[in-house]
């Protein structure tokens, strides 16, 4: 009987290492690097981004007002304004993309 409570404590000690490990792996990817992105347009209407599958799936997006909008993003400055280009079809001069947190890190705050 002793034997067997042994066998069961070896396998639960097991498991829960191995859910350890794989947790621990999960939250070391979820650490990868964001940019906190605004976007604005320089044409009229300016698109809905957050409608747009690709573009909505590449940040978390937030509307910060008409045509202008706020997103945390893997994607740098320029991947972004790449991105925006190629999938609405615009001139590079009718995209704006900001680093907030390049802005954020040169300023101090």
């Amino acid at each position: 009987m002793f034997e067997v409570l042994l066998i069961i404590g070896a396998i639960l000690i097991g498991i829960i290492i191995y859910l350890f490990i794989k947790q621990s792996q999960e939250a070391k990817q979820d650490e990868g690097v964001y940019y906190d992105l605004v976007v604005s347009f320089k044409i009229e209407p300016a698109p809905n981004i957050i409608q747009h599958p690709k573009i909505k799936d590449a940040a978390t997006w937030q509307v910060y007002g008409e045509g202008v909008f706020r997103g945390r993003s893997p994607l740098t400055k320029a991947e972004m304004k790449r991105l925006l280009m190629t999938e609405l079809c615009l001139l590079e001069e009718n995209v704006i993309v900001v680093d907030a947190t390049d802005s954020f890190a040169k300023s101090g705050i």
